[in-house]
């Protein structure tokens, strides 16, 4: 006999034996659910306080019984998608409802996500107060929707229609086949055959403060800069959805009546991830992706397959793994059943294996841990390394320039204009992810070692701040920082911002700074409210534009003289814009 699946912990003997006897259960070809069946879940949901479902076969035999809390915020959580030894489009869905509650929103997105052509509600309850309207007085079935798969009005859409609520033993009495005959062309409908899809549907969400309106026509730029991570990682971005809120909900993020309408868009536009703006924690991370069934990544774990697609050199690839293990170990709890086995007493698992009663979700941190610690060693290697070649060109009395900047400010761009080098430089975010050192010949001959580094962007975790300490370090240990600033950007203002904060963050304030305005080829010259000074700062300042390479002259002359006299000497903004 079948084992019962999801929550049932906590329940009585008796109640488990009356479960297990669901599986005995047979109805005729021809029916949804009979009157004494329906009873039966009823009864058995008002004792245990589970809401059951029932996936029956096309020939009326109970295939698989799933219990789920009465009171979670989504009761289908646990239903598994059909068999495909069960028939495949034949098998469909009795589930129960503690109270009157008629179909939600969950049951709807069941519905549609595994093909399920029906799904009986019956509303489990002592109070039959439907049920006495028809003049009918059963003892716990108050009554029952059904819930099938309908055709948008664009003919591919899929969508749900509701019929009832009915009583039991109207229910008792509705043919099943005509319900099967109406989800054919639903499931299969010749229209919507289209070739694969290549490129994940990513749908994006995001928490707006309290007074703040969500507008899908002009996006906070946050969500703008989430949207351009996603389509860097290789999805396509098919909706953008933001809930305003004074703090995110501890439980769902965006709250659970968000979440479950989010769901109903996640299965129209057939979304293969979503993307919070925020860092989400374990716990929202497990609850939303029980209520949406699809894959649920913040914007973190975004920046981290980016950064794992661009590393191409070992150390590049060190950081990205020892920043992705840190930021996997705290979400080990919930990631498949297979993290709460345990190994009994005296199994053969091998010598020195795992301990006796020992959890596998101990066993994965421990591998996890031991990684970790050998990524750790290898990244101290890369740091003593890059140490001892920063000792010797410091003994060679090589002034060395560090390029730092937001992702996609032209740093790249510039670094090959100055030195003739080949990197990649493309408009994407963080396009390049390891460092790069080129030798840069200045007008009186003296010779300067210029860095690239990895790009900043807002809200970038700590700890990947500190996995790719190895590169950082070559900004900390420059003679000059170069502030690559992107001026054409609309939030030029939160980049510059940024960018400040962690050099602040990193101690680098006390190194000279020059802040190099990019891309001034792209302004109109009347637009110069970027050279205004700023109130507390007072650092100099050379227009330039790597692509065309309109003031590379001047900054050549502006470097020359640094590492002549060790002060900076920037001309006037005035008479760079007339030269």
């Amino acid at each position: 006999m079948p084992s019962l699946m999801g929550r049932t912990e906590g329940l009585k003997k008796r109640d488990l034996a009356r479960l297990e006897k669901l599986y005995r259960r047979r109805l005729t070809t021809d029916q949804v659910c009979s009157y004494d069946l329906a009873e039966e879940l009823c009864e058995l949901t008002v004792t245990t306080r589970r809401a059951i479902t029932l996936l029956m076969d096309h020939q009326g035999r109970v295939g698989l019984v799933v219990l789920a809390d009465a009171d979670s915020l989504d009761q289908v959580a646990h239903i598994p998608p059909p068999s495909p030894h069960s028939g495949g489009s034949e098998l469909y869905a009795i589930h129960t409802h503690l109270g009157w509650a008629p179909p939600s929103l969950g049951d709807q997105v069941t519905l549609l996500q595994y093909h399920y052509p029906l799904m009986g509600i019956l509303m489990a309850g002592t109070e039959t107060h439907f049920s006495q309207q028809h003049g009918e007085h059963p003892k716990w079935c108050d009554g029952a929707f059904l819930l099938h798969p309908t055709l948008g009005q664009d003919g591919t859409t899929r969508e749900t229609t509701t019929v009832g609520p009915m009583t039991a033993r109207a229910l008792e009495q509705t043919p099943l086949s005509m319900y099967l005959e109406w989800a054919e062309p639903v499931f299969h409908p010749p229209s919507t055959r289209k070739a694969k899809q290549t490129l994940e549907k990513a749908l994006l969400i995001g928490i707006l403060p309290s007074g703040h309106a969500f507008d899908p026509e002009n996006l906070d730029p946050s969500m703008q800069e989430l949207q351009a991570l996603a389509e860097t990682a290789g999805a396509t971005v098919v909706s953008t959805l933001c809930q305003t809120r004074q703090r995110p909900d501890p439980k769902t993020f965006i709250g659970s009546g968000k979440a479950e309408s989010l769901a109903l868009q996640v299965q129209e536009h057939q979304v293969d991830v979503v993307i919070a703006n925020e860092p989400l924690s374990p716990v929202q991370q497990r609850n939303l992706e029980k209520i949406l069934r699809v894959k649920v990544l913040d914007r973190t774990e975004v920046i981290l397959d980016i950064f794992a697609q661009r590393a191409q050199s070992r150390e590049g690839q060190i950081q990205v793994e020892l920043a992705q293990l840190q930021y996997l170990l705290p979400r080990l709890v919930g990631r498949g059943r297979m993290f709460s086995q345990q190994t009994a007493v005296g199994a053969k698992g091998g010598i020195a294996t795992r301990g006796p009663g020992e959890t596998k979700l101990e066993t994965d941190r421990r591998v996890l841990h031991q990684r970790m610690t050998r990524l750790e060693r290898e990244a101290d290697e890369v740091v003593k390394h890059r140490a001892f070649q920063r000792q010797k060109r410091s003994d060679a009395s090589i002034p060395t320039l560090s390029l730092v900047g937001y992702t996609n400010a032209g740093k790249s761009t510039l670094l090959n204009a100055l030195t003739g080098a080949n990197i990649l430089a493309e408009d994407k975010l963080f396009a390049t992810l390891d460092p790069t050192t080129r030798r840069l010949r200045l007008p009186s001959g003296q010779s300067v070692l210029l860095s690239d580094t990895v790009g900043f962007i807002q809200k970038l975790p700590t700890f990947l701040v500190k996995a790719f300490r190895a590169t950082l370090e070559e900004a900390q240990n420059a003679d000059l920082i170069l502030h690559v600033w992107d001026v054409s950007h609309p939030q030029r203002e939160e980049h510059r911002q940024t960018v400040a904060e962690t050099l602040q963050d990193l101690d680098m304030t006390d190194c000279p700074q020059l802040v190099l305005c990019n891309k001034v080829d792209a302004l109109t010259p009347e637009d110069v409210s970027w050279a205004e000074p700023r109130e507390g700062e007072n650092l100099p300042m050379i227009p330039i534009s790597a692509k065309t390479g309109q003031g590379l002259d001047t900054l050549k002359q502006v470097l020359d003289e640094f590492c002549q006299t060790g002060h900076l000497t920037v001309p006037t903004f005035e008479t760079q814009r007339d030269a």
